[in-house]
């Protein structure tokens, strides 16, 4: 017996001890199984930023599964981080024999996590899927398992689940926080209670373990997040030499809401670091692809604007922002925020693309939401429109990008502002951010 078979029968047979932990939360999405127990079979691939509970996703469908009659011994997880296996194809292609000296004839449901850390997963994956040997379910932190990038040997043969921080409901079910949605808008120490927990929400942030640990450990428990992010995820996936100047050009999109190439080199430059700027968009795509950051490009009709003028920049999670800015700023925290939860919402409909606008005045819109090539909605962020200063440029923004996109309404979201005006036939909607994230109110 090989010495990866003798691993793999232990870090297995530990797998059928604990089919899915007693404290498992179950949380959005919820799993379509169609492509399991439907005539057309799919590999199922999770995927998403370090941390953001792709592990414990595994387990819900585990569950999920076992709930629908299947026996338990007839499922399997492996992590392929695990530092006792070998990172080598050489441990897929003994899995499946493996586990059938385990279990012998029937059906197979395996869940692998971080299988990307196994060279050639993909060939593997597409061939135990054709050959009918086992129902996949596989993760990684990295975008190659997403439906834009799958690997071309899973095109057609992939669903993929794209996970991102808790939702505001499911951050509220992992606190065991019950609200009335029926009496909440109505009752004054309910909306108090909401828009404090909102408030925490904004500050700290979706990533599972980061919401159940107290106030004072979130901080240091998110930068060593991003450490490991940094180690594990960039420089040993994609050896990267410099990683002082990585770390530091992370940190400087951490603390900008816009940037260009040439600026960031230029400030990475004054900084002492020896980096091109192709080694800069490198490290930036490397960054985008493991889910830490996203960047959003400006509205134009040519692809030459989009390319040429600034992009805004987006980061997985606020938490980020909070451990790692030099200062808190909620104006800033609000428009991350509503950037996640445009993604989470649109992110299974193709059509759906998110810019922003900005004329050669300065006047900016935060988002503008396209179904194709056509423009359906404008939205703002403002944490607070009460000043009046502040409220004439957001409303003169909507106002000039409307007119140019052919848009008659415009959004502002605030964090408790309330309301609705008109100004020359333009609608102006205020929406606080906790109707949003309650559901009691669509924002598209």
């Amino acid at each position: 017996m090989s010495s990866i078979t003798t691993i793999l029968k232990k870090v297995l047979a530990e797998s059928q001890e604990l089919l899915y932990p007693s404290d498992l939360i179950e949380r959005e999405p919820k799993p379509d199984l169609s492509f399991v127990f439907g005539r057309v079979k799919k590999i199922y691939t999770v995927c998403g930023l370090r941390r953001i509970g792709k592990t414990y996703y595994l387990y819900q469908l585990r569950k999920n599964i076992i709930n629908m009659k299947i026996p338990a011994e007839r499922t399997f997880y492996i992590n392929m981080e695990d530092e006792r296996i070998p990172k080598n194809t050489e441990v897929l292609t003994k899995l499946i024999p493996t586990i059938r000296e385990m279990l012998g004839f029937g059906e197979i449901f395996l869940f692998i996590d971080e299988i990307h850390y196994i060279p050639n997963w993909s060939s593997w994956a597409r061939r135990i899927h054709d050959e009918r040997k086992a129902h996949l379910f596989i993760s990684g932190s990295t975008s190659r398992l997403s439906s834009e990038n799958i690997p071309r040997e899973l095109r057609g043969r992939s669903f993929t689940i794209r996970l991102f921080p808790l939702s505001f409901m499911d951050f509220l079910k992992f606190r065991s926080i019950k609200i009335d949605l029926k009496l909440v808008e109505w009752s004054e120490e309910k909306q108090a209670l909401v828009k404090n927990l909102v408030l925490e929400y904004i500050k700290y942030g979706g990533l599972p373990e980061i919401v159940l640990v107290p106030k004072y450990k979130k901080i240091q428990l998110a930068q060593d997040y991003f450490r490991t992010i940094i180690s594990r995820d960039i420089v040993e996936q994609f050896n990267v030499e410099n990683r002082l100047a990585l770390e530091d050009l992370l940190k400087l999109l951490v603390n900008s809401k816009v940037f260009s190439i040439s600026k960031t080199y230029n400030v990475l430059k004054s900084l002492g670091h020896r980096i091109g700027k192709e080694t800069v968009k490198r490290y930036i795509h490397y960054a985008k692809s493991i889910y830490f950051l996203d960047e959003v490009t400006i509205y134009s009709k040519t692809i030459k604007d989009q390319l040429m003028y600034p992009r805004k920049v987006y980061i997985a999670d606020n938490i980020f922002i909070t451990a790692l800015a030099i200062k808190t700023d909620f104006g800033r925290l609000l428009e991350n925020l509503l950037y996640i939860e445009l993604k989470r919402r649109t992110y299974d409909n193709p059509l759906i693309r998110i810019h922003y606008w900005k004329n050669r005045t300065g006047a900016e819109v935060d988002f503008v939401v396209m179904l194709g090539t056509k423009p359906i909605k404008l939205i703002q962020t403002c944490w607070d429109p009460s000043d009046v200063d502040v409220r004439k440029r957001e409303i003169n923004a909507l106002i000039r990008a409307g007119s140019e996109l052919g848009i008659h309404e415009g959004i502002i979201v605030t964090y408790d502002y309330d309301g609705e005006e008109k100004r020359n036939g333009f609608k102006i909607r205020y929406i606080p951010i906790w109707k949003i994230l309650l559901n009691i109110t669509t924002l598209l």
